[in-house]
């Protein structure tokens, strides 16, 4: 088979294909028994079942193992870390990385589906396939085997000392393939190690020629091949998985193995060679040899010819025995009777004997048709057995394709998927041996994966599809082959040439001599070990016969009948005598028909090796040795003794093989109905053993199970009872016996017949029930004492019973009640103190909260969220400093400390801003309280209560501003009243007129303080200043004034209305006012004029005539001067016109008009 690629995948999973049989399951229990938790491998189980009984290996295994168990559906995907279990009476494949399922072809007794899988894996998976062959009878998984072998996977089989049947691990041993045989508790771990391992080999030993020409010298010096000149990376993966196996890293340490380790030669040896193949394999390949080649074959050669064919690299003999069937055939259908030899050959000894053997598994019943299986193979006890049909036509030998010498005269050479493992030079090399052994015409039946370009010109095109080809006419040019000096069992031995062309290289010289004697010297054969032909010259062959059954290579078996006596007296005599002695014997008679007369000729080498040589005599005169009898008499007597031996022995012979044929014929019919009948009770068998290992384990689980339960009764403080669909009693708890009168003769009692405390008619229809609806019912029943109970009542199917048993079980729950009842009363009183707190937080006015110790919401009225400005429902879960970062540092430390201490924290201030406050400068100002909320673990909580002072504090500090202005006022108006009542004193006027006068003055006082109380003491204009004091009296068209609007402060007007007030006093006494006619204009204005900003007020009287000055200044000029001057830091001018007085006051314009907190009005 065509060694697949390496295909490894970091991302593919390394696939376990596990086959097994009977005992099966206690194989893959201890398996899986040191499988870790987490892996990568993806464990496919693949079992021969009974397709009518369900599996129970999923339950099985999945007590073993902490992986998942997952029984295998169409199309699921490979996943490593899994264990996948086959289907019964399902075949599997593996495709595309996914399973598929299908229905089995082959009848009951001939399935394979171990084989099947394993086949579609190798193709899957390549180097990343692995497959373990556990117990089991038959030869199932063998074949798979081999196919994961050349795909470069790992094979494992159990021990066979181990296994229950060692059957199935026993035939994949006896392939070849498999690479370690353990017990099943330890594949997993090298399994494992291997693949970790081989991925640092592979790297390692690739960049380093000088161990892998170590390697193959020493292979060479063991086995007598030389592997040189084979693809590198086909035996390089084949040496990494040698090294995997034996646990090797090292290249050093490999060689110091393969040195002092002949075995491992031996092992290597095996597994580079890659003994895969099959009966027909690539059946259309085969069926086109069949119609295209093979009747030409007979046509051409006739009866009384030969027909000779050669398999090179046969393996075990599936595809020799495949041609030799397809010639039989062939020769059963014309009358042409040629005599057929088919030369299968191999350097694999040990696939020689199983080719020898003839005997194969049951499993090539699938590769070969059921008509040509019962022609030519007959039924044995280890499946199939070749026909002694084939075994006459087909004969095996040890020989290398491209180092001994070829067979010559070929009709057929078969060489399928062997040169595709060789470099271009060695393939180079076997088409120049096929064109060497092929006669002219004969046919060359390459593998399909084959495509030489060398063919070109050698050989013309047949069926190229199908990589049939024939032999051109030309000329074959002399061998060249690699012929060593060593031998197949890695002795030395002497040189023979192949023929004109030598050994490897050789000189012009030596070619030309090889010439001269292949074309011109006698033809000679060389026996080794005195009795086996190593080599034949040109033209030996007329000499030599190939005699039916296994091909052996002794010159007695291989030399022509008339010369067999000549020869052994010949090769007798020449081993008798000394180094060098040359001996002669003369031979007249019959060869094949014609008249020959031979002289023979023997020499014994310094090799130990003969030469004999057949000298054809052109005289009638014998050259005769005279060591040796010539004379005829004597040799005609030596015949006859012979042929009388052999005459009595043939009669011997005869007369027990037609006995023994008798015999077998009647036993034949026999034993192939046997053998059928055998093939399905074995499959029967196997799968019965499977179900008899699941139901052991089953029933080992049941046990246990019993004894649990039973004990579980035993000490159980539950009343449980178990009743039949009849209501009839079964089982008990020792604790059912506290309700029931319950004996053990009681058993199959109706549990109406049953003395008990509870009143059975209620029970009995809660069971009725249970037992109608299928579903478990629970009740509460009292017993007559007056003690609650507590009914569980469940229906099961009993097996071979109609209906369904009942068992309830029955607890004592008065304590229940009794605590349900306070619980109740409890859960009564929490709900109403829950919906108090419930509503307290809903109407509080105080803002309310609860924290966790992550300073996370738990809970927020809505007076809260308020103050946050922000909705309840945005604050639960989220922290403090994500709602109110600006206050979270004061209030998270406030929490903390309670959570820390336990205790509660009340009436600290805070002060700061939150959303709702959005972009004002003005902090607020808040009372917070802290407090823990405990369950029974410690503090669960810590609740805060939230008291917005900011509108307090401010009214606090206005009552505070407000009495200060009050005693200030107070103060400053008592000083007023006081500063006008002394100056009343000293006014000399009569008393009467004094006391008018200060009273008028004191009532102008209070208007004006009237006027500012309205105005909160603030600030008033000076329009509504004027008014009271003269619009109101004297009216618009007798006053008039003019300037802005002005807003004078508290201390401003004061002043400015104790001036108005004189001027209109003195106006309405001597002005202006006081006259019919008279006008007054009041104006104010702001000026500038250098000196600083200033309110200049202008009195202006028009009297309407003349008017004469005062002679002197009296009380309320002084008055009027002393505000401007000392209350307002101002002036006031008077000016005395012919029509009236003129008075201008200038009080400077920020004191007149900036708030003024401080009041200190005295005006005096």
């Amino acid at each position: 088979m065509k060694d697949k690629a390496d295909q490894a995948s970091a991302g593919r999973p390394v696939i376990v294909g596990i086959g097994a049989s009977a005992g099966g399951l206690e194989a893959f229990q201890d398996l899986f028994s040191r499988l870790p938790a987490e892996h990568g491998l993806a464990l496919v189980l693949v079992q021969h079942l009974d397709p009518d009984h369900e599996s129970l290996l999923p339950e099985l295994i999945g007590k073993r193992t902490r992986t998942p168990v997952q029984p295998i559906e169409d199309g699921m995907a490979v996943e490593g870390g899994n264990i996948y279990l086959i289907p019964p009476g399902q075949s599997l494949t593996v495709e595309g990385g996914r399973f598929a399922l299908g229905k089995f072809e082959a009848p009951r007794g001939q399935r394979r589906p171990i084989d099947v899988f394993l086949e579609s894996l190798a193709e899957e998976a390549g180097p990343d396939a692995a497959a373990i062959i556990l117990s089991g009878t038959g030869s199932d998984g063998a074949k798979g085997a081999l196919a994961i072998k050349e795909a470069g996977g790992l094979v494992f089989a159990q021990d066979p000392r181990q296994a229950r049947y060692d059957g199935m691990p026993r035939s994949a041993i006896a392939t070849g393939a498999v690479d370690m045989s353990l017990r099943t508790e330890e594949m997993l771990d090298v399994l494992d190690d291997f693949y970790q391992r081989r991925q640092g080999i592979e790297p390692t030993i690739s960049n380093d020629g000088e161990f892998v020409a170590t390697v193959f010298k020493h292979l060479r010096h063991h086995t007598g091949h030389d592997f040189s000149r084979y693809k590198q990376a086909t035996l390089l993966r084949r040496l990494s998985v040698r090294m995997s196996v034996l646990g090797i890293s090292s290249p050093n340490e490999y060689v110091k193995r393969l040195i002092r380790d002949r075995d491992e030669a031996s092992r290597l040896f095996r597994d580079v060679l890659i003994n895969v193949t099959s009966f027909f394999r690539d059946p259309a390949a085969f069926e086109a040899l069949r119609t295209q080649v093979i009747p030409e074959l007979m046509q051409e050669t006739g009866t009384g010819r030969e027909v000779r064919i050669w398999v090179p690299g046969c393996s075990t003999g599936q595809e020799a025995y495949t041609l030799g069937m397809l010639v039989a055939e062939e020769l059963s259908r014309t009358d042409a009777s040629p005599t057929v030899a088919i030369f299968g050959t191999d350097i694999d000894e040990e696939a020689l004997q199983i080719a020898r053997a003839g005997i194969y598994p049951n499993s090539i019943a699938d590769e070969v048709p059921s008509e040509l299986l019962e022609r030519y193979f007959r039924t044995s006890s280890n499946g199939y057995e070749v026909g002694r049909r084939l075994r006459d036509i087909v004969r095996f030998s040890n020989q290398s394709l491209v180092r001994d010498p070829p067979f010559s005269r070929l009709d057929l050479v078969s060489c399928r998927n062997v040169t595709i493992y060789f470099e271009k030079a060695l393939q180079e090399t076997a088409v120049e041996v096929f064109h060497y052994a092929l006669k002219p015409g004969g046919f060359l039946f390459l593998g399909l994966s084959e495509n030489p370009q060398s063919l070109k010109g050698r050989f013309k095109d047949v069926d190229v599809s199908n990589r049939i080809y024939r032999r051109n006419d030309v000329p074959a040019a002399p061998l060249n082959l690699p012929f060593d000096h060593v031998g197949r069992h890695g002795q030395p031995r002497a040189e023979v040439r192949s023929g004109p062309g030598g050994v490897g290289t050789v000189s012009a010289k030596d070619r030309v001599r090889d010439a001269i004697l292949s074309r011109h010297a006698p033809p000679y054969v060389v026996l080794t070990g005195r009795q086996t032909v190593s080599y034949a010259s040109p033209g030996a062959e007329r000499y030599l016969r190939l005699k039916p059954g296994d091909l052996k290579l002794e010159i007695g078996a291989l030399i022509h009948p008339a010369l067999d006596v000549p020869v052994r007296r010949l090769v007798n005599g020449v081993s008798s005598r000394d180094e060098g002695t040359v001996a002669a014997v003369a031979f007249e008679g019959e060869l094949d028909g014609e008249r020959a007369s031979l002289e023979l000729t023997g020499e014994l080498l310094p090799t130990d090796e003969i030469v004999v040589v057949f000298h054809s005599r052109l005289g009638g005169d014998a050259l005769i040795d005279a060591h040796l009898p010539s004379d005829d008499s004597e040799q005609s007597r030596y015949i006859r003794e012979l042929e009388g031996e052999l005459d009595d022995a043939r009669q011997t012979i005869r007369t027990t093989v037609e006995e023994l044929e008798t015999s077998n014929e009647e036993l034949k019919s026999s034993n192939e109905e046997m053998m059928s009948m055998n093939e399905e009770l074995q499959s029967a068998n196997e799968e019965l053993s499977t179900i008899n290992e699941e139901l052991q384990a089953k029933v080992e689980e049941l046990n246990t199970a019993n004894r649990d339960l039973s004990s579980y009764m035993e000490s159980s403080a539950l009343a449980s009872v178990f009743l039949g669909p009849d209501l009839r009693l079964r089982r008990f708890t020792p604790e059912a016996q506290t309700f029931f009168r319950f004996v053990d003769g009681d058993i199959g009692r109706p549990l109406g017949d049953i003395a008990s405390d509870l009143e059975l008619e209620p029970l009995t229809a809660a069971i009725r029930r249970a037992q109608e609806t299928g579903r478990p019912v629970e009740e509460d029943f009292r017993t007559r004492k007056g003690a609650h109970l507590h009914a569980r009542i469940v229906t099961a199917p009993l097996k071979g019973a109609d209906g369904k048993g009942v068992v309830f079980s029955l607890v004592d729950v008065s304590d229940f009640h009794r605590v349900a009842s306070e619980l109740e009363v409890a859960r009564r009183q929490a709900r109403a103190n829950l919906a108090e707190v419930e509503e307290l937080y809903r109407v509080s006015p105080v803002a309310m909260a609860l924290f966790d110790e992550d300073l996370r919401y738990l809970r927020v009225n809505q007076k809260l969220a308020e103050i946050n400005g922000l909705p309840i429902e945005a604050h639960y879960g989220k922290r403090l400093r994500d709602m109110v970062p600006v206050i979270a540092d004061t209030v998270g430390a406030g929490i903390r400390s309670v959570f820390e201490t336990g205790e509660p924290i009340l009436t600290q201030e805070v002060v700061g801003r939150t959303a709702a406050d959005g972009d004002e400068d003005d902090d607020r100002s808040w009372l917070v309280d802290y407090y823990p909320l405990r369950n029974s673990d410690g503090i669960r909580a810590v609740g805060i209560n939230v008291v917005d002072v900011t509108q307090q504090k401010e009214t606090r500090e206005e009552l505070r501003r407000v009495m200060r202005e009050l005693q200030h006022r107070v103060k400053n108006m008592l000083s007023n009243v006081t500063a006008l009542i002394n100056r009343a004193r000293r006014d000399d006027r009569a008393p009467d007129v004094v006391l008018d006068t200060l009273a008028k003055r004191i009532r102008a006082l209070s208007e004006t303080h009237s006027l500012l109380t309205a105005a909160n003491w603030r600030s008033t204009s000076i329009r509504d200043l004027i008014g009271p004091e003269l619009i109101s009296v004297y009216g618009a068209d007798v006053i008039r004034t003019r300037g802005p609007d002005v807003h004078l402060n508290a201390r401003a007007t004061l002043g400015l209305g104790l001036i108005l007030h004189e001027l209109a006093t003195n106006a309405a006494k001597y002005g202006a006012l006081s006259r019919e006619g008279g006008q007054l204009l009041l104006s104010w204005a702001r000026t500038d004029e250098g000196d600083g900003e200033r309110l200049r007020l202008s009195w202006q009287e028009d009297c309407g005539t003349e008017i004469k000055p005062p002679e002197r200044t009296g009380f309320g000029s002084t008055l009027i001067r002393t505000t401007a001057e000392n209350t307002l830091d101002g002036s006031a001018d008077f000016q005395w016109n012919p029509r009236g007085l003129r008075v201008v006051v200038e009080i400077d314009w920020e004191r007149a008009t900036s708030r003024d907190d401080s009041l200190e009005t005295d005006l005096f």
